[in-house]
């Protein structure tokens, strides 16, 4: 380029001005005509850069991909909701959003990305913030057990004392098993998205939103009466504080002092030590209801994906059919057999502790309500807590055993496929021979 004659201030301010725009990526029309009058040459652009003065550094533009980072997050949440935001796909990842922000509440799965209804944005990484918080209440569970072991050990022996053990042990294992399936929920995620792609697609916005509203009054129903039955313990443990104080005229100081009795007989009592306990005791309680909650919830995922592909198969059964049908039909069968699979070797640990917990229990609760109460309060939770423990083990019985009910359904619907298209299609031997 050839050498420009002027002012040098007001080349410089044009070079700078040209700079800005290039770095920023609009106005490339106004760069054009900036490099028309004023073409920067080749030879001398390192030194021309150099010699910009500081009144000029107010074109400079700082990049910072943390701060726009953050500023994006913060303007997506306080963004206006549109009208895709309330439509459902019927997908998955989707309807287990709310379970998933309530598991995170409570120290619990720390997957980053479950805001998304795509489960390629599902993360797991150690060094978050979400792995820390339930890595820290892991091991406040494990502390706490720890400190009930010793306490059963060394001073009393006796029923009570066991099932305090139980729980805060099976906590403990509880924690540590959703972490494990934290590291593994994304694969498992995107396998479920993918069979998800390959089913018939949901004709209605009835059907698409089936699914996410009944998870959401699973977790609606489940979550309030944990609450309740929390409430109903806190409220006999204030009565016993009351009744019997360890420091007559602190109510708060009793009452944090006996929800953690057993611990506070090794470690000093301080308030911030009971405020913590009771941080624990409430976290423990709610995760503890929450192992249930999410066997639920995939439960009820998985029959009605079984569903879905058996009221399609049900619908075209007594209509002509051709061969390529029920083989499309029988690969999206097979598909959802081994997510089965896929699923239950995820979530294998927490079904047998969220099974065992509700059967230990239950015998437990039976055993004690031979035992008169020293409350109305006590009865009042005592009774509201068996019911609750057995209309909850039912619940999740049943939905556990849907999968396997709609896993059966095919072979009804053969039966109901006419003679004339079993024979001339797709023989009714074959279908039976090749589903199984």
């Amino acid at each position: 380029m050839a050498r420009t004659t002027g002012d040098p201030a007001k080349r410089q301010k044009c070079i700078a001005r040209i700079k800005f725009w290039r770095r920023s990526r609009v106005g490339s029309e106004y760069v054009h005509a900036l490099e028309k009058y004023y073409p920067i040459p080749n030879t001398n652009l390192s030194l021309y850069l150099n010699s910009i003065t500081l009144g000029i550094l107010k074109y400079k533009v700082v990049s910072n991909k943390s701060q726009r980072f953050q500023f994006s997050k913060i303007n997506a949440f306080l963004r206006r909701a549109v009208r895709d935001d309330y439509r459902y796909s019927g997908s998955f990842q989707e309807a287990i959003k709310p379970v998933l922000i309530i598991a995170q509440i409570f120290a619990l799965m720390p997957v980053r990305g479950i805001g998304s209804k795509l489960a390629e944005d599902l993360t797991f990484a150690w060094s978050s913030a979400r792995t820390y918080y339930a890595l820290a209440m892991m091991i406040s569970f494990g502390i706490t057990s720890g400190y009930i072991v010793a306490f059963m050990t060394n001073i009393s022996f006796d029923f009570d004392s066991v099932e305090t053990m139980v729980f805060y042990g099976s906590i403990f294992l509880i924690s540590m098993s959703f972490l494990q399936l934290a590291t593994r929920w994304p694969a498992i995620a995107q396998e479920w998205q993918a069979v998800e792609t390959k089913l018939p697609p949901l004709r209605l916005g009835k059907e698409r939103r089936s699914l996410a509203h009944h998870i959401k009054m699973i977790t609606l129903v489940a979550t309030t009466c944990s609450l309740v039955e929390h409430l109903l313990s806190m409220t006999s443990t204030m009565t016993y504080s009351v009744a019997c104080p360890r420091w007559p005229g602190h109510p708060v100081d009793n009452f944090l002092y006996f929800n953690f009795a057993t611990v506070f007989h090794f470690v000093d009592y301080s308030t911030f030590l009971g405020l913590l306990g009771k941080v624990i005791n409430v976290l423990s309680t709610f995760a503890w209801n929450f192992n249930d909650i999410f066997v639920m919830a995939v439960s009820v995922a998985l029959a009605s994906r079984f569903r879905h592909l058996n009221d399609y198969m049900q619908r075209e059964a007594r209509s002509a059919t051709t061969v390529d049908y029920w083989m499309q039909c029988r690969v999206n069968f097979r598909n959802l057999c081994k997510l089965c699979q896929v699923v239950d070797d995820g979530i294998s640990t927490i079904t047998l502790l969220c099974f065992s917990n509700n059967l230990y229990f239950i015998c437990g609760k039976i055993l004690k309500s031979m035992q008169t109460k020293p409350s109305a309060s006590h009865t009042m939770y005592f009774w509201f807590s068996l019911t609750y423990l057995l209309g909850r083990t039912l619940v999740l019985s049943l939905y556990s055993s849907s999968i396997n009910d709609e896993s059966k359904r095919p072979l009804r619907i053969f039966r109901m496929v006419p003679r004339e298209y079993c024979s001339n299609a797709f023989p009714r031997r074959c279908i039976w021979t090749r589903w199984h």
